[in-house]
């Protein structure tokens, strides 16, 4: 029991997970919501994993993808692992080597990165990948909502970028805190955005 909830522990601070076997696998203005309703191939289902339990954040994404027939082409991803081992950052340096990192215009389904989100990384200036969720709508507005795993629970969450520095407008929620314990502006998603993973084929997302 007691090495249980040290491993629990551990889990909420480190961040997203780490290297394991795989299973076969800047200013921001606005968001062209214009993405969000192309002609789909595909129907990705988000709702579903709402609510549910994940062991960390690439967790949740590597089980969408091995549900959905790879949609997320993740199956190259052990030689794009830095150092630290850090499966977030692997996905990441792995749709950067195929010029996939968008950093304005967000569609459904697309993956999206932060950095820097863990107790250990949040006050370092360089940018190390530690979170991932995906886009599941963009309102009028411009606020994204996307599906992310957060202390290991599966929620949605919302970042708008023509607001960068707020947390609520008119008592709206616009942009997330997404560091445990803070609630300052440097603590926002949108603070801590890293750009979008963009996917190879249209799709919808319910």
């Amino acid at each position: 029991m007691r090495f249980a909830i040290l491993f629990v522990f551990a889990m909420i601070f480190s961040g997203c997970g780490f290297k394991i076997l795989e299973q076969n696998t800047q200013n921001i203005t606005h968001i062209n919501r214009e993405n969000s309703i192309k002609k789909s191939e595909y129907t990705l289902n988000l709702s579903k994993y709402v609510g549910k339990k994940s062991a960390d954040c690439s967790s949740l994404v590597t089980t969408i993808n091995i549900k959905n027939n790879n949609i997320y082409s993740l199956s190259d991803l052990s030689s794009h692992y830095s150092k630290d081992g850090r499966r977030s950052q692997a996905i990441y340096n792995l749709y950067k080597s195929k010029n996939q990192i968008n950093y304005q215009n967000a569609s459904p389904g697309d993956l999206i990165f932060f950095n820097n989100t863990t107790k250990s990384t949040k006050n370092k200036t360089s940018h190390n990948i530690t979170h991932i969720g995906v886009v599941k709508k963009i309102k009028d507005d411009g606020t994204i909502v996307f599906l992310h795993n957060l202390r290991g629970k599966n929620i949605l969450s919302v970042m708008n970028l023509n607001h960068k520095n707020s947390h609520q407008i008119d008592g709206k929620k616009v942009n997330a805190y997404i560091i445990a314990n803070c609630k300052n502006i440097n603590c926002l998603v949108s603070n801590r955005f890293s750009g979008f993973g963009k996917i190879s084929q249209d799709i919808a997302v319910k």
